[in-house]
């Protein structure tokens, strides 16, 4: 299947270089939310979603691109996962350490809206105390080239017990991880029944993780993760700082990155509170650095609102998250246009590849897949 034809991209260490990956257009009007895998042999896998009018719609599918020089040349776009009648999938990948397997936990949303196909918009939102989620995880022999047909896990381990009206949850797997300690922690947010409002529509969120200390066969469920701004904790990122130490930066619509802290390698988690990082509505990305600095991407302009989506910023700390350099502006934008629902990854020879979700407020509207290159020296030297 011929969706596109990627053109090359350059690296140049110590510098920034940002290319447009695939116009929004081509193939769908949307093309969000990448994230990149490495095998062991150091291909670069690329994955994202590509859908027209909405990124609750049926037509949803998850395309890759892969890459043998890491992220130089790519492969032309083909479909990784797709199940139109059960809705949109997307997976986080993790590659065990000594010899585990590999871990994808795939997540499925049905969601029920309304399209007109002609204007090539949704006429009518999700509503997310109807939709339902389900998660399924699959294992790999093999790196992650081929994964067996995996098995759902049910959804009151994610959720504690709690459902919503007519039974089942709506949430997101947000990160998977492994630790020091060999656990593998998984960390997702789920629509809080007990502090939403469904008669109005409020919605709220929970976060809670899986850990498991098998390689991911048997799973238990953390203290939650809450805070009393609205809409709750959404699209947590944790890092291990210190053995059993993790931090944790969450969006929230308290004009800032809120923050949480485990000491006990996700078993409990302390109170929340806002970072020193502004941000309005909006996710961020994180990733412990090969030399142990953390890096954050995100929008940096304080809001309780999703917008401005833009400029696009990365900052590095070096102590752990405690504090926080300047950032480093990667993409700027104007008006209603975003840079966000981006994806992050560190490659073995330490070059970084930043995914950006690129929306253009043309009619219809549009989503380009843009990718930053760069490095930690680029990320210093500011």
């Amino acid at each position: 299947m011929k969706i596109a034809r990627v053109a090359p991209l350059t690296y140049t260490p110590g510098e920034l270089e940002h290319f447009c990956f695939i116009r929004g257009g081509t193939g769908a009007d949307y093309h969000q939310g990448p994230g990149f895998y490495q095998f062991a042999d150091g291909e670069v896998l690329l994955c994202w979603m590509a859908y027209d009018f909405d990124e609750c719609s049926d037509d949803s599918v998850t395309l890759y691109s892969s890459s043998r020089d890491r992220g130089l040349t790519w492969s032309d776009p083909q479909v990784y996962m797709a199940d139109y009648p059960a809705g949109p999938m997307s997976a986080q990948i993790l590659r065990l350490k000594n010899g585990g397997p590999t871990l994808m936990l795939v997540e499925q949303v049905r969601h029920l809206i309304e399209v007109d196909e002609e204007r090539r918009v949704a006429t009518a939102g999700s509503n997310y105390f109807e939709a339902r989620t389900h998660i399924l995880i699959r294992r790999s022999a093999d790196g992650g080239r081929s994964f067996d047909h995996g098995e759902e896990l049910p959804y009151r381990l994610f959720t504690g017990g709690k459902e919503l009206p007519g039974g089942g949850f709506y949430g997101s797997v947000d990160g998977l991880i492994q630790l020091q300690s060999g656990r593998v922690l998984a960390a997702f947010m789920f629509l809080d029944p007990e502090r939403c409002d469904p008669a109005t529509c409020h919605q709220h969120y929970t976060v809670a993780c899986l850990l498991s200390d098998d390689d991911g066969q048997t799973w238990r469920r953390s203290s939650e993760i809450t805070v009393d701004t609205p809409r709750g904790v959404m699209e947590t990122q944790i890092v291990e700082t210190e053995p059993g130490r993790l931090f944790c930066l969450f969006r929230s619509k308290g004009a800032y990155l809120y923050q949480t802290i485990s000491e006990d390698g996700g078993e409990t988690w302390g109170p929340s509170g806002p970072s020193p990082l502004t941000a309005p509505e909006s996710m961020a990305r994180m990733i412990r650095l090969q030399s142990g600095n953390l890096l954050v991407v995100w929008n940096n302009v304080p809001s309780t609102t999703q917008r401005p989506r833009h400029p696009l910023v990365a900052a590095l700390s070096e102590n752990g998250g405690r504090t926080w350099g300047e950032p480093r502006v990667i993409a700027e934008e104007s008006g209603s246009n975003q840079l966000s629902n981006h994806g992050l990854v560190q490659l073995d020879d330490g070059r970084i590849l930043l995914g950006i979700s690129h929306y253009r407020d043309v009619r219809p509207m549009t989503s380009d897949l843009d990718i930053a290159v760069f490095d930690e020296t680029w990320l210093q030297e500011g």
